[in-house]
């Protein structure tokens, strides 16, 4: 593994009747031929870019841009030593 990164995943959860939001950590991680996100693993050969925009003081979405679409990654924290070593590869 070259370089990971913290992502959020939001859960709806209902209990007691109630509403709640569990948010779960996972790692987006980056490796030589591949990378790994929470649900799949992408071959490099099929990531286009990665880019990123800050929504508030708090979130941030990453954006992996595949063959197959974008996939969005809400993180805390900016991601630019995992874009940086994207892009190095």
């Amino acid at each position: 593994m070259i370089c990971s990164h913290t992502v959020i995943v939001k859960k709806r959860v209902i209990e007691r009747n109630q509403q709640h939001y569990v948010e779960e950590e996972y790692q987006l991680e980056l490796h030589p031929y591949e990378v790994r996100t929470p649900t799949e693993t992408i071959r490099m050969e099929d990531v286009h870019d990665v880019s990123y925009r800050g929504l508030s003081e708090t979130y941030g979405f990453l954006y992996l841009h595949t063959i197959k679409g974008v996939q969005t990654f809400m993180v805390r924290e900016e991601p630019t030593t995992w874009i940086n070593a994207y892009r190095q590869l």
